[in-house]
C-alpha cells in the first residue's frame, strides 16, 4: 500500500520507536512499584511530577500566573484539605516563590527597577525585616515556627506587592482583579447555601465533629456556615466585605448590566454573611462605608448614610425587629456590652497585658495562637488566646512590633485615601473606593478577629492595596484613552 497522507501519524510515529516503549513501560513498573512500596499518594505525586515541573516552568517565565493562583487558591486552599489531606497552603507559598525567581530573573536581564521603587515597598520591607530579626528574639518558639507564621505576617504582601507592582501594570488586571474575588465569593456563597438547606458532606462532617469544630460552628443546634474557607468567621468577614464592594460599585459610574451583577453579588454575599454568624464582621460595613462616604465628596451620600447606619444600629439594639431569623438575633449580641465573648477577650488581654509588660519584642514570631499551641503547648501565649489581629501581633512582636505595625497599617490606608481623593476617571475611583473601603473595613473588623491573618483576606488585600497604588498609573492610562477617542 502506497504512504499516503491518511496512512501517516506523524504525531505518534515517535511511540513506534523501542526505546520509547520501553521508557514508558519502565515509567508504569516504577509508579507501580511506587503504589505498592508508598503508597497512593506517592504514586499519584510522582505522576504528577511532570505536569509540576511544566507548571514551575511556565510562572517562572510568567510570574503573574503564580500570582493569580495565589489569588484563587487562596479561597480554596481551607476547604481543599478537608478533603485531600495535602498542605495548600504550602504550595501557594511554593508557586509564588517560583513565581519570585522569574521576577528574579527578569530583573537580572532588564536591570530595571522602576516598577518596585515605591515608598509602600520600603515601609512594606521594614516591616518583613523586623518580623526576620524576631528569629533571634530570646524567646521566640524557633525557626520552623518562625516560618510557618510569618507567612501571613508578612511574607504574603511583601511578594504580592512586588509581583503586583512589576506585572500588573494595566488598567485591566484591576478589573480582572475584582471580577475573579466577586464570582469565587459568590460561588462561596452558594456553597454556604447548599451547607445550610441541604447539608453539610462527609468531609466537613469529619472536620466539625471529629476534628473538633462543632463547638463554634454548631450553636444551639444551628449551623454558622463556612462554606469552603477556613471558618465562619473569617467567612463572614470576606462574604460581607465583597457586599461592601459590590454596594459601592453599584453606585459608581456603571453600565445597568454592571449594576444587574453588583446587586446580585452583594445579596449573595449578604446571605453568606448572615448565615455564617459572624458578629465581629459587622465592623467591616461600618468601617468601610464611613470611609466611602467620607471619600465620596457627596454630601448626599454621607447624609443619607448616616442617617442609614444610625437606623441599622438602632433596629439591632433597641428593637426586636427579625428577632426570629436567627442569623440577625446572633447580630444583635454583638451590640450587647455585657457579652460574654467580649468579658472574655478583656480578661485575656489583661492577662497577656502583665506577661508582656516586661517584653517589649513579645514572645517571637510564632508563640501565640495555633503555631504556639503546635510548636511550644502549655506556655501562656499558646494556652491564652490571642482573638484579635491586633493583640496576636501584639503577644508575639511586642509593643515595639505592634506600633511599627499600626505604623505599616496606617500608611497604607492613608496613601490610599489620598489617590482616591485625587483621582479623575469616575470608574476607576468607585473601584479604588471599593477596595480602600474594604480595608478601612478589614483593618476594624481585625480588632475582634485575626481576619487578615487568614485566607483569603491576607493575599486579597497584597495583591488588591498595590493595585490601589498604581491607580494615577491607570488613571493617566484612561484619561489618555479617552482623549484619543474624542480626536
Amino acid at each position: 500500500m502506497s504512504n499516503t497522507v491518511f496512512h501517516k501519524a506523524s504525531g505518534t510515529n515517535w511511540l513506534q520507536q523501542r526505546s520509547v516503549q520501553l521508557l514508558l513501560l519502565g515509567i508504569t513498573g516504577l509508579l507501580g512499584l511506587a503504589m505498592g512500596f508508598l503508597g497512593l499518594k506517592v504514586a499519584a505525586a510522582l505522576a504528577l511530577l511532570p505536569l509540576a515541573i511544566l507548571f514551575a516552568g511556565l510562572v517562572i517565565s510568567k510570574p503573574q500566573i503564580g500570582l493569580w493562583y495565589a489569588l484563587v487558591f487562596s479561597f480554596l486552599a481551607s476547604g481543599l484539605t478537608r478533603y485531600i489531606a495535602i498542605p495548600w497552603g504550602l504550595m501557594i507559598d511554593t508557586v509564588l516563590i517560583i513565581a519570585m525567581v522569574g521576577w528574579g530573573v527578569r530583573q537580572l536581564l532588564t536591570r530595571d527597577w522602576t516598577f518596585v521603587r515605591q515608598d509602600v515597598l520600603i515601609v512594606t520591607a521594614l516591616w518583613f525585616g523586623f518580623v526576620f530579626l524576631q528569629l533571634f528574639n530570646p524567646e521566640s518558639p524557633g525557626p520552623v515556627a518562625w516560618f510557618y507564621a510569618m507567612r501571613a505576617l508578612g511574607f504574603y504582601t511583601i511578594i504580592g506587592f512586588v509581583l503586583t507592582f512589576t506585572y500588573l501594570r494595566e488598567y485591566r488586571y484591576f478589573r480582572q482583579f475584582i471580577e475573579v474575588v466577586f464570582v469565587i465569593s459568590v460561588i462561596g456563597a452558594i456553597w454556604a447555601l447548599k451547607q445550610k438547606f441541604i447539608g453539610t458532606d462527609a468531609a466537613e462532617d469529619y472536620w466539625l465533629y471529629v476534628d473538633g469544630h462543632h463547638d463554634e460552628h454548631v450553636l444551639h443546634g444551628v449551623l454558622r456556615t463556612f462554606s469552603f474557607y477556613s471558618d465562619a468567621g473569617q467567612f463572614g468577614a470576606s462574604q460581607v466585605m465583597i457586599t461592601l464592594m459590590a454596594g459601592i460599585l453599584f453606585l459608581g459610574p456603571f453600565s445597568w448590566q454592571r449594576k444587574t451583577w453588583y446587586v446580585l453579588v452583594a445579596l449573595f454575599t449578604l446571605v453568606g454573611f448572615l448565615y455564617s454568624g459572624a458578629r465581629g464582621a459587622l465592623a467591616v460595613p461600618v468601617a468601610g462605608g464611613m470611609l466611602y462616604m467620607f471619600l465620596s465628596k457627596n454630601f448626599k451620600i454621607l447624609l443619607a448614610g448616616l442617617l442609614l447606619m444610625a437606623a441599622a444600629y438602632g433596629t439591632l439594639k433597641y428593637t426586636y425587629v427579625l428577632h426570629g431569623f436567627q442569623p440577625v438575633a446572633r447580630l444583635r449580641t454583638a451590640l450587647s456590652a455585657d457579652n460574654p465573648s467580649l468579658q472574655a477577650r478583656l480578661r485575656n488581654q489583661r492577662t497577656l497585658g502583665v506577661y508582656l509588660a516586661n517584653r517589649p519584642l513579645g514572645g517571637g514570631v510564632g508563640s501565640a495562637g495555633y503555631w504556639g499551641e503546635r510548636f511550644r503547648p502549655g506556655s501562656l501565649l499558646a494556652e491564652t488566646p490571642t482573638d484579635s489581629y491586633y493583640v496576636r501581633i501584639w503577644a508575639e512582636t511586642g509593643i515595639i512590633g505592634l506600633a511599627l505595625h499600626l505604623f505599616l497599617l496606617g500608611y497604607f490606608l492613608g496613601k490610599g485615601c489620598t489617590i482616591a481623593w485625587r483621582l479623575r476617571h469616575p470608574q476607576l475611583r468607585a473601584q479604588v473606593l471599593a477596595v480602600m473601603a474594604a480595608y478601612a473595613g478589614v483593618l476594624l473588623a481585625n480588632y475582634g478577629n485575626q481576619v487578615f491573618l487568614q485566607f483569603p483576606t491576607g493575599v486579597v488585600m497584597a495583591i488588591g492595596l498595590p493595585l490601589v497604588f498604581m491607580a494615577p498609573h491607570y488613571d493617566e492610562q484612561l484619561l489618555a484613552e479617552e482623549e484619543v477617542r474624542k480626536v
